[in-house]
């Protein structure tokens, strides 16, 4: 882990990540709430002649049971499977002590392909539907109408969006040191793990439009840093241009019209925007120090960097309209990285204390800090789409792993893999 300014300065700009673990991601709760949500998805009713490719309940189980917000029952513990509110025997799910029941059935669309999936959301306890919902979507893309209503199922319960129909990217190297470096991307229970980019070069700082159809990275593979934005669809992809030095750690704007990067052409490294239109990059910090990892405010008028200017790493926030610069951070030697929660009114960062790196969060009109988490060699976080956890890099014994933590520190997980190594988590916006 970073212990001066020199390896602050190769961390951030060179290929020497210290945090790797394997591919292929899967969620496992390590630290679940006392009192979960009990919830029963029953059998969803398949009207159509041909068989289902995905069970459907089972995925809407599976992703609420991800984060240990939910205790999701099995069929198996089931004494009834209705398919409608009005084939409920509420008795049978007070005794299983259920919160919420949901219940729904499928239809084949006169249009070619097309499914629709009508569903009831059950407060048991008030023995009355709280919400009726209709899902419409491909046959073909059963897994994701699943995912999208989990996403559904988690608002009406907890009041904010579930992020089930969200992506990880992440940066894979399997083998030992002499293996080929991938840029790959996953849905958040690990399935469809796809490559997006081989090369025998170091890629890195993978970062997700807002759209969510394009990764901005960093690629070594001309023998010097060069930023890359990747079209997931098409394939496609675009060299922005080369400056002398570092070209480093992209940051997309909310509207996707630019970036934000750290280049040291003119000496030092700097953040600078990169216009779509202009083809060209504008500089906007200018100092003696090493300004970097900067991240785009949800307003997209500011933007959070890390800078050694006052003698340590510290974070800063520039207004861009204003051109005025703060540091936010005074607690500590050693704080970087951070990224806004989707709220606008807090980062999470890297924070050390006593030694050690850990996962913190700070209000920014407070500048009131709580560190997340209890492990000693954190870093890399990343934040859910809707502001409601943190995927951070840690080391757990001599293992290298990915970490999760939930806001308000109630659950935590871990992302173990099969094999290879892994950097550089990026979270994606919530797919509808």
């Amino acid at each position: 882990m970073i212990k001066s300014l020199s390896n602050f300065v190769l961390i951030s700009f060179l290929t020497c990540i210290s945090f790797f673990i394997h591919t292929q991601l899967r969620i496992e709760v390590t630290q679940g709430i006392k009192d979960p949500i009990r919830i029963a998805v029953t059998p969803i009713a398949w009207n159509l002649e041909s068989p289902a490719s995905h069970y459907i309940h089972q995925i809407i189980s599976s992703d609420l049971s991800s984060f240990g917000e939910f205790d999701a029952i099995g069929t198996s513990e089931m004494l009834s499977l209705p398919q409608s509110e009005e084939d409920i025997y509420y008795r049978d799910w007070s005794i299983l002590k259920v919160d919420y029941l949901v219940v729904g059935s499928t239809a084949k669309l006169d249009q070619e392909n097309l499914l629709e999936i009508n569903y009831s959301i059950v407060d048991v306890v008030r023995r009355r539907a709280i919400h009726r919902a209709r899902v419409v979507g491909k046959i073909t893309d059963l897994e994701a109408l699943a995912h999208n209503m989990s996403d559904r199922i988690y608002r009406e319960i907890n009041g904010i969006s579930g992020i089930f129909s969200t992506r990880i990217a992440y940066i894979n190297r399997e083998g030992d040191s002499q293996g080929d470096y991938h840029l790959r991307f996953c849905d958040i229970n690990g399935d469809n793990d796809q490559i997006v980019l081989t090369s025998k070069e170091p890629i890195m700082s993978p970062d997700w439009s807002h759209d969510g159809k394009k990764l901005a990275y960093v690629s070594f593979e001309e023998g010097t840093s060069r930023i890359y934005i990747q079209d997931l669809k098409t394939g496609e992809r675009e060299a922005l241009k080369l400056e002398n030095g570092i070209n480093s750690s992209p940051a997309w704007s909310t509207k996707d019209d630019s970036l934000i990067a750290v280049l040291s052409k003119a000496g030092n490294p700097d953040v600078y925007k990169y216009d779509f239109k202009q083809k060209r990059w504008i500089q906007l910090t200018s100092h003696y120090g090493i300004d970097t990892e900067p991240d785009w405010s949800p307003k997209g008028d500011k933007f959070l960097f890390t800078s050694n200017r006052s003698g340590s790493p510290q974070i800063y926030e520039m207004n861009i309209s204003k051109n005025t610069i703060r540091r936010k951070t005074f607690i500590g030697d050693y704080n970087a990285r951070a990224r806004y929660t989707p709220d606008g009114k807090s980062f999470v960062f890297v924070h050390r204390v006593d030694g050690d790196f850990h996962i913190a969060i700070q209000n920014l009109k407070t500048s009131k800090i709580r560190i997340l988490t209890d492990t000693d060699l954190d870093e890399s976080p990343t934040i859910s789409p809707n502001g409601n956890l943190v995927l951070y890099a840690t080391k757990n014994g001599t293992k290298d792993v990915l970490s999760g933590i939930t806001i308000d520190g109630a659950t935590k997980f871990s992302l173990p893999t099969i094999s290879g190594e892994v950097r550089d988590p990026s979270w994606s916006p919530l797919f509808k």
